[in-house]
């Protein structure tokens, strides 16, 4: 009779561990934690100004700004909730500590590079994604419902809002996990650098490098995203390759036509000629040279 009682009892704590939930994170929570109350949580207003700025590579990226007090909002939960919270170690993009620089080094000296593109990724992330995130980490229904509303627009993420960035990757880990262990499967390596994804071979096997592509393809749809066939490549030694945007055969290096570029430039701003590029935007080409050349050396 003792044995049986023992043995009830072990079924019932089972029983009430498997019943087990969580406790989920109310709205009154998510205001202390952002320093708010809920009343301003709910009365924020949501608008954004829609602009364009053109990209280095041609044409324009459509940006949505948000109006101030969402803005504010949004950086209350950037730095207060999302900085802490985990992404997978293949994303480099919007890191804090990482640049493109650490991005492309991790695929320096291979044979083959696979490149592929994520089409729309921002407004391809949708709401219903980030709300179910929220939910998975703890917050309840309302909650969640609302964090999605404050930081998601038209449908998804807009690019421009200072939130997007850091969402994007943690509501990818699933998709980073996926292609990392295949190509950890491949012997090769994988980084995702916002919607630039790359991976790396040691070895130049054709059939393998073919089959990833199919394979990641499958995964990127998966995941909910369409990837763009126009800019998928595979880049061989004999090539220059460039992960992005700088060049990866040797070492870590801006493509020597920019550089070359950049001196011309830079002569004819100290004498007084007409140039392609302003002051301001020459410094900046400047201070990505330095930053590689610093990262590249290990200073």
């Amino acid at each position: 009779m003792l044995e049986l009682s023992v043995v009830v009892a072990v079924l019932i704590l089972i029983a009430s561990i498997l019943v087990f939930r969580r406790k989920e994170l109310p709205v009154e929570e998510l205001a202390r934690r952002l320093g708010i109350t809920e009343d301003q949580l709910h009365e924020t207003s949501i608008s954004y100004k829609e602009t364009f700025i053109r990209k280095r590579s041609g044409g324009n990226r459509r940006l949505m700004i948000p109006n101030n007090d969402l803005k504010s909002l949004q950086r209350r939960i950037l730095h207060r909730l999302l900085a802490r919270l985990k992404t997978h170690p293949a994303t480099t993009g919007f890191e804090p500590g990482m640049s493109i620089v650490d991005n492309a080094q991790l695929h320096v000296g291979t044979e083959v590079i696979l490149k592929m593109d994520l089409v729309d990724f921002f407004p391809s992330t949708t709401a219903d994604v980030v709300r179910e995130y929220f939910r998975s980490i703890g917050w309840c229904r309302e909650a969640a419902e609302l964090l999605a509303s404050l930081t998601t627009y038209e449908g998804g993420l807009p690019q421009g809002a200072p939130t997007s960035p850091r969402i994007s990757n943690l509501v990818n880990y699933r998709l980073d996990a996926r292609i990392a262990g295949y190509a950890a499967t491949q012997g090769a390596t994988y980084s995702r650098y916002a919607d630039d994804i790359t991976i790396s071979f040691s070895i130049d096997y054709p059939p393998a490098v073919r089959s990833a592509a199919a394979t990641v393809r499958t995964i990127i749809q998966d995941c909910g995203y369409r990837p763009n066939g126009r800019k998928q490549k595979i880049l061989r030694q004999h090539q220059q390759q460039k992960v992005t945007g700088l060049v990866v055969n040797d070492r870590v290096n801006v493509p020597r036509h920019i550089r070359r570029k950049l001196r011309a430039v830079e002569h004819r701003l100290n004498t007084g000629q007409r140039a392609t590029m302003t002051r301001e935007q020459l410094d900046g080409w400047k201070a990505l040279l330095a930053m590689v050349e610093k990262q590249r050396s290990g200073n």
